[in-house]
């Protein structure tokens, strides 16, 4: 439940995700409960072992298989295909149980967000898998004796490498979904069950010690943030709480959690945690907003616990009750296995032919193997074929849309740009990258040392980027008002362009969606107004910086359609044709600035 507040709305309950943590303890402590009672009584440990991998995929796998039928089915019929691209490698990683090590590495900027990719709850389950292939080897052929010692090493030596990973390495994202940094979780429980800690407390103790659990669990979920370095010696806290409740069976906090409605929602709590996590991804990408309104809201509570009682009562009930009879077990799973076999061959084909793909120069800026958008390729230079040019573009990839727009401008006032940029980076000197995704960091750096080469030789200085994401860090703006002071000293010119309108929406989602009939609306997001007008406040400061305004020109009359042509591709960017269509109706308006000498490139 803890879980589910959180990715509700973190607001709620900011470490609500410590709810992974405390399952991992319980999950631990279970198998290996399982695991040694069987071992002491004498059973084979060839049996133990079969008896145990087919009790974990009946009760895993085929709820986990039918979520992934389902989702994959919605997936293809109401994600774009760029977006449903990044859906179908997700699903293939969680086919077999890795989707840990593929959210370990994800990042793109024009990937959706991470609250929009229905399978990204699934790394828990990954994890899950992978521990139960390695746990149940290590109960059985290891000595309990040595068990009880090698354990803490185990918890003591993963924590503290999982520490030095985010603190000293910087990893916190690959490290939070990886299995070595949650095996200590695992293994706590587990040595809960080696050492059968609690059997003969008082009632009286394991009221304190449950009621002492719980507080921790709480603070935890409470004070712990999606900041915090986490998981590591911080995760500690949850687990402890989660062993303390576990070790005391017996006191008053354990009758409370017995209660007939916890002990339901306990029940259906894997099905919970399998649906929950897609619904609101998919009405996330619906609303184009991480918070949800009422009437979504309440979408997302209902659909939730009916597709969570189905799966639980036809699906988990049935694979999991001995007196299923094999007539109805069989044909089940047979069914199962045929359908998400080829699960991404299907889905992808729904998603291509289900609505007319649009053409690619629709759904992208620019082909990001002709341009100079994170790394060099070329010459970098737009406009008219020349060999070298005193116009220098910077920027992010608000400034790499304008490739096909300097084109369309140096075709009709004669000129010649170069455009280096990079995500999430505006290429200039000092620009604080720390700030920036990690995945974006050394493409940053590196296109800025470049840029270094050509800053003194140019003669204008054009920086476009999303100001409405940038102008709110104060390192940034030091770093851009620094910039303008040393360009403006050396009197070159500097125009910084105005953020083009946004949306609240992506427009290529809202034009499928309303292919399929569903109500859809496409507001706009004036925060760019607020951001333009910082920018400009911050040019009319210095005698040789401008501030370029082309929002009012005609192309954004009617955004994000021009003449009945769609020339946005996400809620930000302009598409190919777009940016041409853009560059095409500014070449007057630059023209009227006052260019004087094309050859030179100056205005």
């Amino acid at each position: 439940m803890a879980v589910l507040a959180f990715h509700y709305n973190a607001e709620l309950l900011p470490g609500g995700f410590i709810g992974v943590d405390v399952f991992l303890v319980i999950s631990g402590y279970l198998i290996t409960s399982i695991l040694i009672s069987r071992k002491e009584v004498g059973c084979n440990l060839s049996e133990i072992l079969r008896d145990f991998y087919i009790s974990r995929f009946k009760r895993i796998v085929p709820a986990y298989y039918a979520l992934l039928v389902v989702v994959s089915v919605a997936a293809a019929i109401l994600f774009i295909p760029d977006d449903f691209s990044y859906y179908r490698d997700s699903l293939e990683k969680s086919l077999y149980f890795y989707s840990n090590n593929y959210f370990a590495g994800f990042g793109d900027y024009f990937a959706p967000a991470t609250s929009e990719l229905p399978l990204l709850h699934t790394w828990a389950l990954a994890l899950e898998m992978q521990f139960y292939l390695i746990m149940p080897l290590v109960v059985l052929f290891i000595p309990a004796k040595w068990l009880r010692w090698l354990i803490p090493l185990g918890i003591v030596g993963l924590t503290l490498t999982a520490e030095y990973m985010i603190r000293v390495e910087g990893e916190n994202q690959s490290t939070y979904f990886a299995l070595y940094a949650r095996v200590p979780e695992f293994l706590i429980g587990g040595w809960l069950a080696l050492q059968k800690i609690g059997n003969q407390w008082s009632e009286r103790r394991e009221s304190f010690t449950a009621f002492t659990g719980l507080v921790l669990i709480l603070l935890s979920a409470i004070f712990i943030t999606p900041d915090a370095p986490f998981p590591g010696i911080l995760a500690l806290l949850p687990c402890i709480g989660a062993s303390l409740v576990i070790c005391a069976g017996k006191g008053w906090p354990s009758k409370l959690l017995s209660w007939p409605v916890l002990v339901w929602l306990g029940a259906i709590s894997y099905s919970l945690y399998l649906w929950h996590w897609p619904v609101l991804a998919f009405l996330r990408y619906y609303a184009g907003s991480y918070q949800l309104d009422l009437t979504l809201s309440a979408f997302f509570v209902v659909a939730t616990l009916v597709l969570s009682c189905c799966t639980y009562y036809f699906v988990e009930e049935v694979f999991r009750n001995r007196r299923t009879a094999a007539r109805v077990l069989v044909p089940m799973a047979v069914v199962l296995v045929v359908t998400v076999a080829p699960l991404s061959l299907v889905s992808s084909a729904i998603n291509k032919n289900l609505l007319e793909p649009l053409p690619v120069e629709f759904r992208r800026y620019a082909d990001q193997k002709k341009i100079c958008h994170g790394k060099i390729n070329g010459t970098c230079l737009r406009g008219i074929d020349r060999d070298d040019t005193s116009i220098l573009v910077l920027g992010d990839s608000h400034a790499a849309m304008l490739n096909y727009f300097f084109d369309a401008v140096g075709e009709e006032l004669g000129i010649t740009a170069r455009v280096i940029t990079a995500s999430s980076c505006v290429t200039i000197p000092g620009f604080d990258y720390q700030r920036i995704p990690k995945w974006a960091q050394d493409p940053c750096k590196q296109q800025i040392a470049i840029v270094e080469n050509y800053l003194e030789s140019a003669s204008i200085i054009f920086v476009a980027a999303s100001w409405s994401g940038h102008t709110q860090n104060e390192n940034f703006m030091s770093a851009l008002t620094e910039f303008l002071e040393v360009r403006a000293s050396k009197n070159q010119k500097i125009l910084l362009l105005a953020q083009i309108p946004r949306f609240k929406k992506n427009p290529l989602r809202a034009q499928r969606f309303d292919s399929l009939n569903i109500p859809t609306s496409l507001p706009r997001d004036e925060s760019y107004l607020t951001a333009n007008l910082e920018i400009k406040q911050l040019a009319d400061k210095y005698q040789y910086v401008q501030y370029i305004d082309l929002t009012r020109l005609p192309i954004f009359d009617a955004a994000p359609l021009y003449e009945g042509v769609l020339i946005y591709h996400d809620e930000h960017h302009l598409n190919e044709i777009g940016s041409k269509i853009y560059g095409k109706h500014a070449s007057s308006y630059l023209r009227d600035l006052g260019l004087l000498d094309s050859e030179k490139g100056i205005f």
